[in-house]
């Protein structure tokens, strides 16, 4: 294996620049590199987790919102941005201004729902691929 590190390092970086040069045209990256997380946020080491979610609610019905690609933000820059001013909110760090701006967020990427609800969910990674993930949840504010 020693022998072919070379040529996946040189594989690795030209591989790397493309799917740099295709996202940029606006196509899907051929080579998860600028998108895989593994590295970036791991958390498999970690006993809990703490993570802002945003609960839509329509027709009287709470819905948890996934996160999704759509036309503004990837999948996870939405996670982050909800972790952003949702830990904001909770500490009370201008609560007003970053409630604004979370419900705009919210009704830009999911404009079907009528009202959102902002959780804080705990849980333990590593009973991810169990049958059952205790999570615990938090209403932090209705928006």
């Amino acid at each position: 294996m020693k022998k072919y590190t070379p040529y996946l390092f040189f594989f690795s970086l030209v591989m790397s620049i493309v799917s740099l040069v295709i996202q940029e045209k606006g196509y899907k990256e051929i080579y998860p590199f600028a998108s895989w997380k593994l590295f970036t946020v791991p958390s498999g080491g970690e006993a809990s987790v703490d993570r802002y979610k945003l609960y839509g609610i329509k027709d009287g019905d709470t819905i948890r919102i996934l996160n999704k690609t759509v036309e503004s933000y990837q999948a996870n820059d939405e996670e982050s941005i909800v972790n952003i001013y949702g830990g904001k909110i909770e500490q009370n760090e201008d609560r007003k201004i970053n409630l604004t701006k979370l419900l705009i967020f919210a009704k830009d990427t999911n404009p079907e729902f009528n009202e959102y609800m902002l959780y804080k969910e705990t849980y333990n990674p590593k009973e991810i691929g169990e049958k059952k993930v205790n999570i615990n949840k938090k209403l932090i504010t209705k928006l």
